[in-house]
């Protein structure tokens, strides 16, 4: 278990910080008696955040990464807490579903419902972190809306074959710092350019300089396709330090 924050991830700690604003926005739905805000607030949270962001992101890392790289390590710190977290919160919503979460995990763990509030506070709360990823989710989901457009005219089958280069305004390329364009577009290759278009619907501004389907190999493990692979079906570095220990 990680258990300095500040050690983790960009991408943990931009969790951890919507974790806790969600905290914020149940406790108050809690105090004002509004039922259908605390429950589209949990199921938003569950889909738009989980679901289709962050677990779609990491799930490379979970299945592929070292057992002790500090990665997967900082990931699966966020889940636990993020389960004890989610499970108390849906306790009151989804009565039966939440008892049988609990003590699948925990048979000895005693009921759900007798369990107290989580403590999250304002502690992981980070602002100018979430208004970076706000940036580059919009930025991704400019991008995933291309991607489809490949998959649907048949030029790629996955995301993991494409590479692409895009023109964006200066605050997505401030908002990059750390974030690896590769990993958080799921895609083979990627890079960000100042650079854009003008638009009529209020969407961000961009230039899609350019999508192609890679040359690269697709490893047999990860099914990520990068250059170090000789053949479609060998081991990238990574895979194959993890596999062979070398």
């Amino acid at each position: 278990r990680v258990t300095d924050v500040a050690a983790m991830p960009e991408l943990e700690r931009y969790m951890l910080s919507l974790l806790a604003g969600l905290d914020a926005t149940l406790q108050q739905a809690v105090d004002d008696f509004d039922f259908n805000t605390y429950v589209r607030a949990l199921g938003d949270f569950c889909n738009n955040d989980l679901s289709a962001f962050y677990f779609d992101i990491r799930k490379d890392s979970l299945y592929c990464d070292a057992a002790s790289d500090p990665k997967r390590r900082a990931y699966r710190t966020v889940l636990d807490t993020m389960f004890h977290a989610l499970v108390r919160w849906a306790a009151p919503v989804l009565v039966f579903t939440a008892e049988e979460v609990w003590g699948t995990r925990f048979p000895d763990g005693g009921s759900v419902h007798l369990l107290e509030w989580p403590e999250l506070g304002a502690k992981w709360t980070n602002e100018s972190l979430v208004a970076r990823f706000e940036l580059l989710r919009r930025a991704r989901r400019i991008v995933f809306g291309d991607l489809e457009n490949l998959r649907a005219g048949k030029v790629i089958g996955s995301s993991l074959e494409a590479e692409v280069h895009y023109g964006f305004p200066q605050s997505v390329l401030d908002a990059r710092e750390e974030v690896d364009l590769a990993e958080f577009l799921i895609v083979s290759k990627a890079s960000f350019s100042l650079g854009f278009g003008n638009t009529s619907d209020g969407q961000m501004p961009y230039k899609a300089e350019g999508m192609t389907k890679t040359t690269n190999h697709k490893c047999g493990r990860c099914w990520r396709h990068l250059p170090e692979v000789v053949e479609d079906g060998d081991l990238c570095g990574r895979c194959e330090t993890v596999v062979n220990g070398r």
